[in-house]
């Protein structure tokens, strides 16, 4: 019976913590060189992802001026994608009049030091199979922190990768998990086999 509720509460901690970033984005400065966005998530049952690139004054490495807002909303460049409808893999296109990104508004410093801040990225698109013209409607959101590096020789702001970090409900169910493997191994520790 121990060994039951040990191995439950492993299973648990690991479903749960295998689920921290159940959906993720991804999003690094636009060098010019590629694509800087990613998402992994869930749609009907299975996984998703996809890839494609922000506009460079959106989310680039060319330099934010001190004192200027960064954030707000741009098109969104998304490569094709599979997507499983009604049981099978489907491609599905996103036309860039049909795909946006948005991130949080942030007010550079005039002090021209680094700094991080909470930032909150999300995004919508429409996607359009190449076979039936069906379409579909996806989106997703992430919270975490933004750091913005300042260099004196430019003096312009420039952006890091966005950093997701999980939600704080999921962060107690690990705690609780993490609570609930102690508590047994030490209450194990102490009571004899029988």
């Amino acid at each position: 019976m121990k060994c039951f509720f040990l191995s439950l509460s492993l299973l648990c901690l690991t479903l749960i913590s295998s689920t921290s970033f159940a959906d993720q984005i991804f999003l690094m400065p636009n060098t010019g060189s590629g694509d800087n966005f990613g998402f992994i998530g869930y749609k009907n049952g299975h996984q998703l992802f996809l890839g494609g690139g922000t506009p460079f004054d959106f989310f680039g490495n060319g330099g934010y001026a001190p004192g200027s807002v960064f954030g707000g909303g741009a098109t969104l460049f998304l490569d094709p994608a599979d997507v499983w409808i009604n049981g099978a893999p489907m491609e599905f296109g996103f036309p860039e009049t049909m795909s946006f990104i948005f991130g949080s508004s942030v007010t550079l410093p005039t002090n021209g030091r680094d700094f991080t801040v909470p930032w909150q990225i999300g995004f919508s698109a429409t996607g359009v199979s190449f076979a039936t013209g069906q379409t579909i409607q996806l989106g997703g959101q992430g919270s975490g922190k933004l750091s913005l590096y300042f260099n004196p020789v430019t003096d312009l702001y420039y952006p890091g990768s966005f950093v997701q970090t999980p939600e704080p409900g999921t962060l107690g169910f690990l705690g609780t998990g993490i609570l609930g493997i102690l508590a047994s191994a030490r209450k194990r520790l102490k009571t004899p086999w029988a």
